[in-house]
């Protein structure tokens, strides 16, 4: 597979994972819309400007939109990656589930210090 059309398939897999539109992740990563269905279509290789903020709107590295030297980590579950992507900031969740998330994160941090 060619790097434009891996760029393209990685982009609106990580993209309907959180089910955002193009121009969802337009708004979010100040790319435009036509920018992003031209890279999505295969037809483009965004520029490392570009790359970077698509990157940082859907909360991946670099390296995992291009798929050059995906670290480890990618291969965690597909499933917590998405949820990390979606709630990275825990805004988007309620109280209850904010404060068990915080709960979890802190009790793993302690048993790895």
């Amino acid at each position: 597979m060619d790097k434009a059309k891996f760029i393209a398939n990685k982009i609106k897999e990580l993209r309907d994972s959180i089910s955002w539109s193009q121009s969802e992740l337009a708004r979010q990563s100040g790319v435009t819309s036509a920018a992003i269905s031209k890279i999505e279509g295969g037809g483009r290789i965004p520029s490392m400007t570009v790359t970077r903020k698509i990157a940082d709107a859907l909360k991946v590295s670099i390296a995992e939109l291009t798929g050059d030297d995906v670290p480890q980590a990618a291969e965690v579950n597909k499933e917590a990656q998405a949820f990390f992507r979606k709630y990275g900031d825990l805004e988007g969740l309620q109280e209850p589930d904010q404060k068990l998330i915080l709960e979890i994160i802190k009790s793993m941090k302690d048993k790895n210090a």
